[in-house]
């Protein structure tokens, strides 16, 4: 099996593009508490790279595909204003767009997995509702109940075997 550690990127200024003082410190901190990783990747947004680097990790690439929603996907996920993950599981059953979304997200990630041999970890930072939605695209309705949207340095963990995804869970490492 391999395992793909989808997580939030860390706090930043408010309406900036680089990490707080604080974001990268909890980043650091997280870092150490958190397993050693085969392969790391970000979006390409300063603030998903800051985070990997603040939490100890080399960056091996970027995915421009997290780095951002489509346009009016990000506008109608704005105007929903999703709290929750079941929130987010109910616009994707009603949104064909977003669903659509979903699964390319969810597609893009299964993808990176096969550059790691199995038994190996992925780790991937990106953005609040791109986590929320790969996982989703990933693993359908069993993330309704994993309660509230991802924080700052917030995420999911799946995992995939034989050719699917078999193991998945919210993970919450600064609480």
């Amino acid at each position: 099996m391999r395992t793909l550690v989808h997580l939030r990127h860390a706090e930043r200024e408010a309406g900036g593009v680089h990490l707080t003082e604080r974001g990268v410190r909890l980043a650091a901190e997280v870092g150490r508490r958190l397993p050693r990783f085969d392969r790391v990747l970000t979006s390409p947004k300063p603030r998903a790279v800051e985070t990997a680097e603040a939490m100890g990790y080399r960056v091996d690439g970027e995915l421009f595909a997290l780095g951002s929603l489509p346009e009016e996907l990000g506008r109608q996920l704005e105007r929903a204003d999703p709290r929750s993950f079941a929130d987010y599981v109910r616009l994707v059953e009603e949104v064909v767009e977003l669903r659509e979304h979903a699964h390319v997200l969810a597609g893009v990630l299964e993808d990176e997995l096969v550059h790691v041999p199995e038994g190996a970890r992925l780790l991937v930072v990106s953005h609040g509702g791109v986590v929320e939605l790969g996982a989703i695209g990933a693993v359908g309705r069993t993330a309704a109940p994993w309660g509230p949207a991802v924080g700052h340095l917030e995420g999911v963990e799946l995992g995939h075997d034989s050719g699917s995804w078999s193991r998945a869970s919210v993970i919450r490492p600064v609480r």
